[in-house]
Parts: C-alpha cells; sequence; structure tokens
C-alpha cells in the first residue's frame, strides 16, 4: 500500500503570469501539455516497486520544471530525490519540529527565507543566521542543516518563485563560533553538498557568506571542492571591508532590515517561520514513511558511496 508524500490535488497551481513566462521560455514549459507530461511520470512511478508511496501532481510538476521537462532527468531527479533521503537519515529523520533542538534552533532563526524576491519574480533568499547564542551541543550543524531541508521541502510544495526561479543563499556566519569547526568534517561536508545539489529540485542560483572567521575559510574552500563547476561559479566569500560587494549579488533592499534593507525583521521572520516549520508537523511526521526500498529496485541496488561519493577519501585531507 502507498503512502502519500504529499496532500494529492485535482490541479497543478498556476502561476503568476511573470513565472510562466520564464517556466516557458527557461524551463521548456508547455501548458498544453503539462497534464500529459504529469502522467507519464506518474505511469512511470506506478512500474517502479521500490517507490512504495503516492506522490502529488504539485510535486511532479516541480521536479519537471527543474528538469527543463525533460522526462527522462525530471525521473532521474525525482529517484535520487529519494533516494539521497532514504541513505541519510540524520537529515530526514526526527524531523519533528516540536523537539528540543529544532525548537531551539527555530527560536534562534537560523534558516530564514525572505518574503521579497527581485522584481517580483526572482530566486527565493534564504538567510542563514548563525548567531552567538548558539548551544553547539544541542544546535549541531546537523540539526542546522536537518532544519534547512525542512524548510527547503516547504518550499518545494508552497513556493513557485523558489521552484521556478531558484533559490539564493547568504550566510551571515560573524558570530559562528569555533566549536562549530569539529562538526564541520570533510565527509559532513561532501553529504552536504549532494543533498543541496542533487537532492532537491532547486536551480541553485547562489552560495554567498559574508564574515566569515578565519578558521572557518578553509571549510569555505573545500565546500567549494566539493561543488560543481556550475556551483563554484555561483559561490562567493565577503570580508567586513568588502561586505558592500554582495549587494552587486543581493541588492541591499532585499536584505533583513537588521543589515540595511526592508525585506522584514529578523524578529518577525523568526516568528513566521518557526510557526510555519510547526504547522507541517503532520507532514514531517508522515514523511518518514515515504523511503525507497533497495531490496525492490530493479537491476542494481544504490548504495551510500554511489550516492554520496567515497567519503573515506577525505578523512586525512589536509586542510591547511
Amino acid at each position: 500500500m502507498k503512502v502519500e508524500t504529499s496532500v494529492p490535488i485535482k490541479e497543478v497551481r498556476p502561476l503568476p503570469q511573470e513565472l510562466q513566462r520564464i517556466a516557458e521560455n527557461e524551463l521548456n514549459e508547455v501548458s498544453s501539455r503539462l497534464t500529459s507530461d504529469i502522467q507519464q511520470i506518474r505511469d512511470w512511478i506506478n512500474k517502479q516497486p521500490h517507490f512504495n508511496f503516492e506522490i502529488g501532481d504539485q510535486l511532479l510538476v516541480s521536479f519537471l520544471r527543474c528538469s527543463k521537462f525533460s522526462l527522462e532527468r525530471a525521473k532521474e531527479r525525482l529517484d535520487r530525490y529519494f533516494t539521497i533521503r532514504t541513505m541519510a537519515p540524520e537529515a530526514f529523520t526526527n524531523r519533528d519540529p516540536l523537539l528540543p533542538e529544532m525548537q531551539a534552533i527555530l527560536e534562534a532563526g537560523c534558516i530564514l527565507p525572505l518574503p521579497k524576491v527581485a522584481n517580483e519574480y526572482g530566486p527565493r533568499i534564504i538567510v542563514l543566521r548563525f548567531s552567538d547564542n548558539l548551544n553547539p551541543n544541542l544546535m549541531t550543524i546537523v540539526n542546522i542543516t536537518k532544519l534547512s531541508y525542512m524548510i527547503q521541502d516547504i518550499l518545494l510544495r508552497e513556493d513557485d518563485n523558489a521552484v521556478v526561479s531558484g533559490i539564493l543563499f547568504w550566510g551571515y556566519c560573524k558570530n559562528f563560533s569555533s566549536k562549530y569547526a569539529v562538526q564541520l568534517t570533510p565527509s559532513n561536508l561532501q553529504r552536504h553538498t549532494v543533498i543541496e545539489e542533487k537532492g532537491f529540485p532547486f536551480r541553485m542560483k547562489g552560495a554567498y557568506y559574508s564574515h566569515l572567521p578565519q578558521i572557518f575559510e578553509a571549510l569555505y574552500n573545500l565546500l567549494k571542492i566539493f561543488g560543481s563547476e556550475k556551483l563554484k561559479q555561483r559561490m562567493g566569500l565577503y570580508s567586513e571591508s568588502n561586505f558592500e560587494e554582495l549587494f552587486k549579488k543581493i541588492p541591499k533592499d532585499l536584505l533583513p532590515e537588521e543589515f540595511g534593507g526592508c525585506n522584514g525583521s529578523v524578529k518577525d521572520l523568526t516568528v513566521f517561520w518557526k510557526d510555519k516549520v510547526e504547522s507541517y508537523r503532520d507532514w514531517f511526521l508522515k514523511d518518514e514513511n515515504c523511503k525507497i526500498d533497495e531490496r525492490l529496485r530493479p537491476g542494481t541496488r544504490k548504495t551510500s558511496s554511489e550516492v554520496f561519493g567515497l567519503e573515506g577519501s577525505f578523512r586525512k585531507l589536509d586542510l591547511d
């Protein structure tokens, strides 16, 4: 018996006019063919014994859009999305937002998608904040990235800007505790890069970091090593002295009020996203049942080393 991964819908949510134009011009979407494309993906899923759950139409459209309506690429990304979630239990289990560790991170406002986007149809900006009151023992890197994936799951189901125009990260790291350095192992960085680049069906438009303590700069360079060439070209590191250069990538007015912009306050956004994530509690608990059954996969089974790479190769990597 299959378990739903999202609420079944009778029709796909219509896009605003400008986003529809982008979907057609950049993602090869053809409105008259959308129903047929969805049905072809659904027919394929029904023939996959290792998919023992249902998938809603809106989610299927997200994968089609990210794959620029290549049916084969959409199938590959869909399979990879659920395979990664199955093989990374540290990131995709125990996702109850009411757990103490999740509550602490939500209350700290570590991951905050911003409400306004450029020209109303630009990519969704997600701010990563590392305040000086984070407890590395409770609010671990694994739990912080887990919450980031939870929020991206919400965006995947609700945010047409994120799906059509992409997402853009800005990490404000001025108060990033050095105690986190031991948690940012090469294996963790490698797994995180794979999840972000290959797990979620988003177009990554940028990943920028500012005010990064020197101890973390080597880890930033390592993160770039694990990323694709396209991602490397869309990454940037900014110090306090050249912080205004960031505004060429993210206009200043699109930053939160605390950083000189007019895109909501950190306080209000923290309350909003805490409530939003908690409202998805039932979905997160139910989603843990939506895992690939490798025993039933036709052909060769996937392995963790195949999905995430040879993680052990980086254990002795010199970061100096």
